[in-house]
């Protein structure tokens, strides 16, 4: 007989969590790459898993999943966005 199953709170590497507040604040999939000095196919696999981790279905709510998981916060995207001063 097994117990109820707990739920752990997804996790998102480091890598991952850069390449989501880099979409969030709206860079391109070539801008991330550079800046994080990976491959744009990397850039999309480390999309791809992102999505699966936090059973996301765009971007969008991918990045609202991570905020109201404090995986992000709304400050850090601000902070970098393309119009940022």
């Amino acid at each position: 007989m097994t117990g109820p199953r707990i739920q752990t709170a997804p996790h998102l590497t480091d890598q991952q969590t850069a390449v989501l507040l880099a979409f969030a604040r709206g860079q391109q999939p070539g801008k991330i790459a550079t800046a994080l000095g990976i491959s744009v196919h990397t850039v999309r696999t480390y999309l791809r898993a992102i999505f699966v981790a936090l059973n996301a279905e765009n971007l969008a709510n991918a990045v609202g999943i991570a905020c109201a998981l404090n995986l992000l916060d709304s400050d850090q995207i601000l902070q970098g966005g393309p119009h940022a001063r």
